[in-house]
């Protein structure tokens, strides 16, 4: 028995738990570190998730006119994942966005080429191309192994996980210079293909496509929606290791992937195309809840929403393209989700977090000798040591759980001051809330209207309004969903399968 093949799916499928193992180490956590930690705006964070949709509009054109042609695959994803550890390592140490932005955008200008490199690679070096699944499906396991790692050793609220990221990164570029099959390039003419799918454009001329690449654009925004604030929302109302939780996302899409081959003979590709948009809306209607057994479900319902969409779509697009026009239809699907739709829903998210944010607070801020007023600074934290701003602890009671707004409105001076301190409890600086600005930040944080801030109801007070940034994405979810149910049409069954889309 030749154990050549299974020795090399084995080494591919390591290359798969790698590749996904170091992108979900920043990508997941990086929401919740950049709202929580850094206090970025929601535009930023939009621009930060922007950067792997910038990058996803150019890697075709790197891949196919460059890589394909010139250099050997294994050594150019060697190459990139250099590039992209360093950019990762020096991304942990900034503490602004523009420098965070900066090396972010590098870094995924190196790496989102690798994820086709990757696929490339893999195809090239099996026998059987049904048999890609089986190395497809180590990227799952990759991702999930990624988020328990961040979610139970290293957690959201310091840049830690960079360091794995990049760690990740130079793991894959000495595998890759070491132990992948060596692919060289395909030369200039065997590369020359339409890797950006203008070739398919043709194909807008029928309503049915041109509904069905319509509802994929107005799709991809709500998955835009969950990649920038999952991570965000879930550290902010307190659910407990975000990053981990979140790989249930993972175990359900492993379970749909076996069992849609069943629902596509069942009830068609449309059908499963429209039941998984329609699953985005009841995802984010269970968000919107704020209620932790229904936060889960919609975690849970991840695998329909992914594998019924993103993975459909291109089945759909390859059974709907002419004979030869397979792979133009699927570039230009992959173009439409993971370049320009992905880009307008990082930006519609980021803008829509903006209009629902924390409550916040005037603060006067000293350093040395000079004071700086902040209009919109956010409130203090609870009592966290760690956090630069803490709440006075005369305010509260003995138990600290709990505010007396009776308290704060006989304190005899007009203000309250107190020292901000390092993460190493030096202290480097003092602020200054009026008791006016304090009294009314805890009125407003005063959910039950009792006259008595309750730890939680302070931390509600920190973080967005959640349910109607949640809502806007359910609406257009199932504004997609109803426009492929009316305008989309089947597909003819006999037209065989595509390849696939990326792991999410």
């Amino acid at each position: 028995m030749d154990t050549k093949p299974a020795m090399i799916r084995t080494r591919l499928s390591a290359m798969m738990f790698i590749e996904f193992f170091l992108w979900a180490s920043w990508y997941v956590p990086l929401g919740g570190y950049a709202n929580s930690t850094l206090k970025l705006t929601g535009a930023q964070i939009g621009w930060l998730y922007a950067t792997t949709a910038i990058a996803a509009m150019v890697s075709p054109l790197f891949v196919g006119f460059v890589a394909d042609r010139l250099f050997a695959t294994e050594r150019v994803l060697g190459v990139l994942h250099v590039i992209g550890a360093v950019s990762l390592f020096l991304a942990a140490g900034q503490a602004e966005f523009s420098g965070l932005m900066t090396f972010l955008v590098i870094n995924t200008l190196c790496f989102m080429p690798t994820l086709a490199l990757a696929n490339s690679l893999a195809f090239r070096n099996i026998d059987d191309r049904e048999k890609f699944s089986r190395i497809a499906v180590w990227g799952t396991i990759g991702w999930i192994i990624s988020g328990w790692t961040v979610g139970f050793l290293i957690g959201e609220k310091t840049s830690a996980f960079f360091y794995l990221a990049g760690a990740g990164g130079l793991a894959m570029a000495v595998y890759s210079f070491t132990a992948l099959p060596h692919t060289p390039p395909k030369g200039r003419e065997a590369a020359q293909g339409d890797v950006l799918g203008l070739g398919a454009l043709v194909l807008f001329k029928d309503p049915a496509f041109l509904v069905f690449a319509v509802c994929a654009f107005l799709i991809s925004i709500p998955l835009s929606f969950y990649f920038t604030w999952g991570n965000a929302f879930l550290v902010e109302t307190d659910r407990p290791r975000p990053t981990a939780l979140m790989t249930l996302c993972q175990f359900s899409e492993i379970f749909v992937m076996i069992v849609m081959p069943w629902f596509i003979s069942r009830i068609g590709l449309k059908a499963v195309l429209a039941v998984g948009m329609a699953a985005w809306a009841v995802r984010y209607l269970c968000f919107a809840t704020l209620s932790f057994p229904l936060i889960i479900v919609g975690l849970l319902v991840h695998g329909f929403c992914y594998c019924f969409v993103f993975v459909a779509s291109f089945i759909y697009a390859d059974k709907k393209a002419p004979q030869g026009m397979s792979a133009s239809a699927q570039s230009l699907v992959a173009f439409l989700i993971w370049g320009i739709g992905m880009f307008v829903g990082t930006q519609l998210a980021g803008y829509t977090a903006t209009q629902y944010p924390p409550q916040t607070i005037v603060v006067l801020e000293r350093a040395g000798n000079e004071e700086q007023p902040i209009v919109d600074a956010p409130l203090p934290d609870w009592s966290t040591k760690e956090e630069k701003a803490r709440l006075p602890k005369a305010l509260r009671s003995a138990e600290e759980d709990r505010v007396a707004i009776s308290i704060a409105e006989a304190l005899p001076a007009e203000s309250v001051s107190f020292n901000v301190l390092s993460k190493t409890g030096e202290v480097v600086g003092s602020l200054s809330y009026s008791k006016k600005d304090l009294i009314q930040a805890l009125k407003k944080a005063d959910a039950s209207g009792d006259g008595v801030v309750t730890s939680a109801e302070w931390r509600s007070a920190q973080a967005h309004r959640w349910p109607p940034i949640w809502l806007w994405p359910a609406g257009l979810s199932a504004l997609a969903c109803a426009l492929f149910w009316i305008g989309g049409r089947e597909t003819k069954p006999e037209k065989a399968q595509g390849e696939g889309a990326p792991a999410s």
